[in-house]
This record gives structure tokens, C-alpha cells and sequence, in this order.
């Protein structure tokens, strides 16, 4: 239990500390360099393209070397290396997106291995990232002019990953278990195609929610907050009530709340947190679905973010940012969401069979 403590407080950190560090590189380092909106959406698309789309590439290789923690430290030292060329955005930008890749295929493995097929830990994982980003893009220019420390604390990240991994977490690498390789029949791809498309619509709707009072300090650090508390309360709840209901019963919520959000913030911050609930969920049961390999499992989730932020990445509007459009958008989402859970308790019972 300690080291299982020790494993997912050390990654939740880690994963805190990576994303303010590339919202730095990004926001400080390449915005000023990029003149022009073309260039800006180049440089963006570029950052995002080989921070969560290469994740996919990146798991099925962890899959394969089975050295996650190496696999993170890697991305720890990517990271640093974009402080360094910075003179050269682009550069900067696939260093930052290949670094944050990196780290998060590992980490998201580690933890997924000694998840225990639950979302509570995961939930905790990918809840961290949000605060960095928030801190990283509101006081970039605070935080570069300490350049090498930053650069200092991604190298001591890096070296005590390996030292993890040597002393303490080798021993939770991939599969001690011999696991049987998952066929991709029709059940699978159904459960595997609803969760993509859920999370794609998750990622396009939470890019398009630019409520006029999120401008308020205090208030956008509440939605922050919300979206934090929404990842670690949908695992924890999910272990305990069901996944298909938690993840279910909170988007319908989050649907009426988000789209009465234009006017209340108190509504928009519920929404939100109700709206977050379900990303743990969707990552274990992919997860548990492609359970001897988790890489690529996690990959295929950043991916699905990926595509889901490309409209609001190349300044396209799908929808209008409207009541009807979210609450319609939301309610669409947790319907897909539905059948593939309901495909996914199919599953499980017939294995248990």
C-alpha cells in the first residue's frame, strides 16, 4: 500500500510540475517568437499534435520495453531540452510536446498497473495536470525568468524517476501477470469507438466552455479547481456506485448545469466538476479493455483529446456557444457513453463466466 502511495503521489506531482513547465515553454518562450496568427496555430497544433497524439506511438512502444519510469524520465529531460533552444519555437515545441508525451505514457501506465483494474488512482493521476496548466499559462512570464531552476527541477524530476524505478517501482512493471492478449472483436471495438468518440466530444465542448466571467481571477481559479476535484471524485466514485451510472448520472447533471452556466458561475463551477467526472472513467475502461496493453490504451485516449481540440486549435466553430448547444452536445456525449459502457459490463460478465 505505501509504495502504491509513493507510485501515484510521485507520477501526480511529476505530472503537476510537466504541465506548468510546457505552459511555460509555450506561453513564454514560443508565443513571443511566433508573430503572426498562422505561425501561432502552427506552433500550437505542432506542440499539441506530438503532446497527445504521439502518445498513442509512444504507448505501443512502452507497451514493448515494459520501463515506464525510464520511459517518464525520458519526457522529464525533453522538457528541459526546450528551455534550452530558445531561440528556435518550433524546436521548442515538438522538444515540449515529445517530453510531455513521454512522461505521461509512463506515468499513466505506472499507475494504470497498479490500479487494480479501479479508476480511483488514475483519477487521481490525471487530476494534477490542471493546476500546472493553469499556473504555467496565467504567470508564465513570472515563472521564466527562473529559467535554470526550472530546468534544474526537471533534471532532479528525471533522476529520481530512475531511482524509482531501481529501488521501488520495478518491481509494479507491466504484466507480472501473464495476461492474454486482447482480440479486437466487434464487443471491443464498439466499447473501444464510444469511449473515442466520448472523449473527442468531451475534449471539444471543454475547449469551446469560455464562460465572459472566467475572466474573474478568483472565479477561474474555482473552475480550475472544479475540473480537478471532478477527475479524483469520478474515480473514487466510480469504484464505489458503478462506472456506467457515476459517469452517466454526471453528464446528464453536468449537461443542465453547463448550459444554465452562462449566468451563474456557481453552475458553471458544479458543471464543470460533474462534467470531469467521467475522464478517469473512460480511461480504465479502455484501460481494462486492452488490459495487456495499457500504452496503447492510454495513447488512444490523448488521441481522441487531440482531435477534439483541433477546431478550437484552427479557430473553427462546430457549434455555437450557446444553452442548447451545450446542453444537446453534453447529452449526446453521455448517450454514446452509455452503449459502450453497456457493451463493457457485457464483457466483464462473460469473462467472469
Amino acid at each position: 500500500m505505501k509504495k502504491d502511495l509513493f507510485i501515484v503521489g510521485t507520477y501526480s506531482v511529476l505530472h503537476f510540475i510537466i504541465d506548468m513547465m510546457c505552459a511555460i515553454v509555450m506561453m513564454a518562450l514560443v508565443s513571443p517568437l511566433v508573430s503572426g496568427s498562422f505561425s501561432y496555430v502552427i506552433a500550437f497544433i505542432l506542440y499539441n499534435m506530438f503532446a497527445f497524439a504521439f502518445q498513442l506511438p509512444f504507448g505501443i512502444i512502452a507497451d514493448k520495453l515494459n520501463k515506464n519510469a525510464i520511459v517518464s524520465s525520458l519526457g522529464c529531460v525533453f522538457v528541459a531540452m526546450a528551455f534550452v533552444y530558445t531561440k528556435l519555437p518550433l524546436l521548442m515545441c515538438v522538444l515540449a510536446g515529445i517530453g510531455n508525451a513521454l512522461f505521461h505514457v509512463g506515468g499513466g501506465v505506472d499507475v494504470l498497473n497498479i490500479a487494480n483494474k479501479k479508476a480511483s488512482k488514475p483519477g487521481i493521476y490525471v487530476s494534477t495536470g490542471a493546476i500546472g496548466l493553469f499556473l504555467g499559462l496565467k504567470f508564465a512570464s513570472f515563472f521564466i525568468t527562473y529559467k535554470w531552476i526550472l530546468v534544474l527541477i526537471l533534471l532532479i524530476s528525471s533522476v529520481f524517476l530512475v531511482y524509482a524505478y531501481n529501488k521501488i517501482n520495478k518491481e509494479y512493471e507491466v504484466n507480472n501477470e501473464k495476461v492474454k492478449i486482447e482480440k479486437v472483436n466487434g464487443q471491443v471495438f464498439v466499447i473501444l469507438l464510444c469511449i473515442f468518440i466520448t472523449i473527442v466530444m468531451r475534449s471539444y465542448l471543454g475547449f469551446i466552455l469560455n464562460y465572459e466571467w472566467k475572466s474573474n481571477l478568483a472565479l477561474s481559479i474555482l473552475f480550475v479547481c472544479g475540473v480537478v476535484l471532478g477527475k479524483m471524485l469520478g474515480g473514487i466514485l466510480g469504484d464505489k456506485f458503478g462506472l456506467k451510472r457515476v459517469a452517466t448520472i454526471s453528464l446528464v447533471l453536468s449537461a443542465i448545469c453547463l448550459g444554465l452556466a452562462f449566468k451563474s458561475p456557481i453552475l458553471g463551477i458544479l458543471g464543470i466538476l460533474l462534467f470531469n467526472m467521467t475522464m478517469p472513467i473512460t480511461l480504465i475502461i479502455a484501460s481494462n479493455t486492452l488490459y495487456s496493453s495499457k500504452g496503447f490504451a492510454f495513447g488512444l485516449t490523448t488521441l481522441a483529446l487531440f482531435i477534439g481540440a483541433i477546431p478550437s486549435l484552427l479557430k473553427i466553430s462546430i457549434l455555437p456557444f450557446n444553452t442548447t448547444s451545450v446542453i444537446i452536445g453534453v447529452i449526446v456525449s453521455s448517450v454514446i457513453f452509455y452503449i459502450g459502457a453497456n457493451f463493457y459490463d457485457k464483457k466483464l460478465e462473460k469473462e467472469k463466466c
